[in-house]
Order: C-alpha cells, then sequence, then structure tokens
C-alpha cells in the first residue's frame, strides 16, 4: 500500500499565543529559542535522482522542501556508508573516530587499527550526547551503521564474534565498549532501527527473525500494510529473494521507519516539551533492491531510451543553473544486459519515490504538531549512487559509491528552515558532511567540550557552515582529503583535484607504477580532463600533502588490510 504524498504548501502554522505563554519552545541560557532539528538521511541516492535536482523520478515532498530552503551543489560526504554517518555524528574526519580507509561499521569488516576500527570511541563526543546536554530530546529511526553490539547479553554472540575476529581477545571490557558503542549509549532518547549495514527491507509476519532494535531490546515489529513485493536478486532462491513475487502483509523498511519516527514527533512536542533533535536514517535506495511492485511498473517504461534520460538529467541541472553550461560529462557505460539494467534503475527509482513519500509523512507530522516553522531539516544522501547502477544516478559527475570520482562523494543537499533560509536558493559553497556537527551545534546553541569523558577531545575538522545555507560566501576548505580502499584524493582550495590510484583495488594494484588523475575543477567538475600531465608541479605537491595527511590520520596501507581481511577488497 503506498501512502499518500505530502504535496500541499508547507504554509505556516498559527501557534496560539497561549502555547507560546507557558513555553512550547525552549529558550536557552543565551536568551536565543532552540529550534527543533530534523537531519534525514537517504542511502546511496544519486546525485540527480531528485526533481529538484535534475531527475526524472516524482520527488514531490523533497522538491517542495527545496522551494522552502536551500539546495547545495557542492555537498561532499566521505564516499561510503560508515564513514559519512562517523563525520556527520563526530565533525571529525573519519579515520579519526576509527572508520578511515572506507572501513565499515560490521563486525566482520573490523580491524586492529585504530584508524579502521569500525566503531566509534566513547571518548568521542557525538552530537546528540552534545544536543543533550544542551537541552534537547534526541530521537533516532533507522541505520545507525557506526559499530556495537549486544554480545554481552549473548553467548552465541560471542562465539560469532570469535569466528570474525581470529586472533583477538574478546574480554568484559571489549565486550562492554561493543555495547557503548550502540545508539541508546550514544545519547539517544529514542532508538528505532537496525544496528548494521542492510537486510531485507520486507518482513512478513511469518519470519522469526528480524534484526530491528528499539533501544536496546529486540522491537515489535507491525504488519497493518499490504504489499506486492518486488524482491531483484540473480540468485533467487536466496536470502534476498524469497519474498519476491508474494501479496500479503508485510512490514516494509521506509514506511516502518517513518512510522515510527512520526510516533517520536507526537510524542516530543506539546505543551513544556523542550525541543527535539531527530535523525531519521533511511536504508534505501541501498541494496537490496526491493520495492512495492506497482512503483516499479510505473517507473520501467522511464528507461527505455537511457542516453535520452542521461542527456535529460544533465540540461536540467544546466537549466536550473547548478552546473556549469559550458562543463563536460562522461556518458555512464551500460552493461549488455539492458534489460536487466533498466529493472535496476527502476527499482532504485520506485524506492527513492517511496522515500519521498515518506518525507512527505515526516513533513506533515511537523505541521500537524504545530512546529513546522520553528524546525530545521536538513536532507541529504550518504553518497552517490552505488555501481550496480554504473553511476547513471550520478550523472552528471563521473564514478559510484566507494570510488572517489566526484559521483562517489558528491551527494545532493537540501535544508529548510523558514524564516531564517531564503526560499527557492541554491548555493554553490563547498560543504563537507563533517561541517553539520559544527553547524548544528551553533544552531542549537550547544557548546563542544574540551574534555570529554576524561579524555581531551579532538579539534573539529568541520566548520560552522551556516552563513552558506543562509546564501552568505563562505570560502572553500584548505584541503579535503578521501580515502577508500587503497584511493587516496584531494581537493585543494575547491579547485584542483588529485587522486591516487583511483578504482577498485584488485583492478588498480595489477597495474605497475601509481596512478594520478589531476581535474580543475572548477572549469571541468564532471572529471573529464586529466590534467596531471600538464601540472606535474601541482601533482608533486598535492600527493605530499596526500601523504603527510595519510601518516597524521594512521592510514594503513591497503595491502595490509588485506592480508588481515582478505574478502575485504571491495
Amino acid at each position: 500500500m503506498i501512502q499518500k504524498q505530502f504535496i500541499k504548501p508547507l504554509k505556516k502554522t498559527l501557534v496560539s499565543s497561549w502555547l507560546l505563554a507557558i513555553g512550547l519552545f525552549s529558550v536557552n541560557a543565551h536568551g536565543a529559542k532552540q529550534p527543533n532539528i530534523v537531519v534525514i538521511l537517504s542511502d546511496d541516492a544519486g546525485y540527480s535522482d531528485l526533481g529538484c535536482f535534475g531527475g526524472e523520478i516524482d520527488t514531490p515532498n523533497l522538491d517542495r522542501l527545496a522551494s522552502k530552503g536551500v539546495r547545495l551543489t557542492n555537498f561532499y560526504t566521505n564516499g561510503r556508508c560508515s564513514p559519512t554517518r562517523a563525520s556527520l555524528m563526530t565533525g571529525l574526519e573519519g579515520a579519526r573516530v576509527g572508520f578511515g580507509g572506507g572501513s565499515l561499521g560490521d563486525w566482520s569488516r573490523e580491524m586492529p587499527f585504530p584508524a579502521h576500527r569500525g566503531r566509534l570511541p566513547y571518548e568521542t563526543p557525538v552530537l546528540p550526547e552534545l544536543l543533550k546536554d544542551a537541552g534537547y530530546r534526541t530521537m533516532m529511526s533507522g541505520k545507525w551503521h557506526l559499530g556495537g553490539s549486544t554480545m554481552k547479553f549473548s553467548k552465541n554472540s560471542q562465539e560469532q564474534w570469535k569466528k570474525s575476529h581470529v586472533g583477538w581477545d574478546l574480554t568484559d571490557e571489549e565486550m562492554e565498549a561493543d555495547f557503548l558503542a550502540l545508539p541508546s549509549q550514544r545519547g539517544f532518547d529514542d532508538y528505532f532501527g537496525i544496528y548494521g549495514a542492510q537486510d531485507n527491507f520486507f518482513i512478513t509476519p511469518d519470519e522469526k527473525y528480524h534484526p530491528y532494535m528499539e533501544g536496546n531490546e529486540r522491537a515489535d515489529l507491525w504488519f497493518d500494510r499490504e504489499y506486492t513485493m518486488h524482491c531483484y536478486t540473480k540468485k533467487p532462491n536466496k536470502h534476498y529473494g524469497k519474498h519476491h513475487g508474494k501479496t500479503g502483509k508485510a512490514f516494509f523498511d521506509t514506511d516502518g521507519v517513518t512510522d515510527r519516527a512520526i510516533e517520536m514527533i507526537e510524542d516530543a512536542t506539546g505543551p513544556d516539551k523542550p525541543p527535539f533533535f531527530l535523525y531519521v536514517a533511511y536504508r534505501a535506495p541501498h541494496l537490496p533492491l526491493q520495492a512495492p511492485e506497482e512503483l516499479v511498473q510505473k517507473y520501467l517504461p522511464r528507461y527505455q531510451h537511457l542516453r535520452a534520460v542521461e542527456k535529460q538529467r544533465v540540461d536540467n541541472l544546466v537549466s536550473m543553473g547548478m552546473y556549469p553550461k559550458k562543463a563536460g560529462s562522461k556518458d555512464t557505460w551500460i552493461p549488455p544486459e539492458e534489460d536487466d539494467f533498466r529493472l535496476q534503475l527502476a527499482i532504485h527509482s520506485a524506492m527513492m519515490d517511496n522515500l519521498d513519500v515518506n518525507v512527505g509523512r515526516i513533513l506533515g507530522a511537523l505541521e500537524d504538531t504545530g512546529v513546522l516553522d520553528d524546525t530545521l531539516v536538513i536532507y541529504f544522501s550518504d553518497n552517490g549512487a552505488a555501481s550496480h547502477i554504473q553511476g547513471f544516478m550520478n550523472t552528471p559527475y563521473h564514478g559510484t559509491k566507494a570510488l572517489l570520482w566526484e559521483g562517489g562523494t558528491k551527494a545532493h543537499f537540501i535544508a529548510s528552515w523558514p524564516g531564517k533560509i531564503p526560499n527557492d536558493s541554491i548555493d554553490n559553497s563547498q560543504v563537507w558532511v563533517g561541517d553539520l556537527m559544527p553547524t548544528l551545534l551553533g544552531v542549537a546553541q550547544a557548546d563542544y567540550p574540551q574534555e570529554f569523558r576524561g579524555a581531551s577531545t579532538l579539534p573539529l575538522d568541520g566548520r560552522d557552515v551556516l552563513a552558506a545555507l543562509k546564501g552568505g560566501s563562505i570560502d572553500p576548505h584548505e584541503a579535503l582529503f578521501f580515502n577508500d580502499k587503497g584511493q587516496q584524493s584531494v581537493i585543494y582550495k575547491g579547485r584542483w583535484k588529485l587522486l591516487m590510484e583511483p578504482g577498485w583495488y584488485l583492478q588498480t594494484s595489477a597495474k605497475p607504477g601509481i596512478a594520478y588523475e589531476l581535474y580543475d575543477l572548477e572549469s571541468d567538475p564532471g572529471e573529464t580532463k586529466n590534467v596531471a600531465k600538464q601540472h606535474p608541479e601541482i601533482v608533486q605537491q598535492l600527493a605530499q600533502m596526500c601523504d603527510q595527511w595519510k601518516d597524521a590520520s594512521g592510514i594503513v596501507d591497503y595491502a595490509e588490510i588485506v592480508r588481515v581481511r582478505p574478502r575485504d577488497p571491495f
């Protein structure tokens, strides 16, 4: 069942004077009203998926949000799920908090190296902890993926840990540290979702196991919707294909995460309630590709002429002033099995369409509870679209998630805050995901401590970018560094971008020497012209900077990672 979309105008909500008089909205020690903050994250969405970013997918709710706020055209993530989330939560580069080099928050990928540990350190303050200290109620619904477990309560889980950590000692301290990495121990008053990366989107009532948690306990799911389930897999008898083609009652992740988020909003609003921070971390359109069948059928006809769709995305961005008219872009490689590729694009689009419906439901809940005009809403994707759709959805940018070309690290971004952020504005300032932590702390009038849990804190790598969201001018970062499974990249002063050994590790490592690519992003944002040979001095300077950053960050040579985790390379 498809929920009704929230496409009505986001009109101002009239709040009666007596509610204001008794303090519906919190005022902090500085005398300033603290807004509610809602951060919505999609997972592996393409840069140009949204209608307001040039795409053909129906996203009326996100388009409406953009019309009431700002779109950032030059927003950077860390190129993968966990590293992006780590910087969002800490304001620090991923390697400084255990998520460097493409590390992920899953047991089977944890490394015995601090920069690749795959679990947030308990001594590093995270956003919900600091907002909670500033008087906020803190809530999360969705995907965590920053490490941690409840294995201290389960002998079976402890045995599983030992099998995936050969040579490591499982101590009481280790189990406690794992427990303290979970969202309910890291500042969230309310949490619903999954701890890890992925599982089926559809859960049926007859299944004995599901990965969803409410706080630290297994959640009770609800099965109040009926779906015809499309579950793509090339192995139809395997786990991810078991519900394909079935019709019946089911829990569907994007709908269910929204249901719980709306309950949180309704419980957090009312007279004398403090401001709230809500983090909604959707898994869509991340693998596995699963969506309601009627939405898949809706989108299949749109991908019959792939080059025309690709060109239209670029033309739309140009007409919106969000991509330079004279800049080139690379055509996406289209696999020879075009019908299968079209199907995957259609399911991806169906998942984004459904996500947009659910964003509309959240906006509707904010309006219905009377707090929309006092809420900063931020939406973005954790990275570009993934490699199974070949970067098609990242047009006009080249590359995919986990690769360091622009298509992997750049993402669409929307922020809306009535009366503070201008309507229907576009900003080209360079903003990085780690900038959101200090920005949101500033919005909430919250402090970043010099000491936390008995340890000195690291200075933030992010900076407050509220001026950019409001239409002001900010300088780019001096340097933005990226590292993912043997690849290294840096963007220097927003212009020069150097890539070292770009591409999949097993392919690049098989070739002798080090491959360098240098792009002038001011004239060539689509990375169509490698000018490394024309500017050897810039290549040398930026390569030196990369080496120094890797050493300072503790990034381990990827050959050593593969030795420890032989199945890791992709």
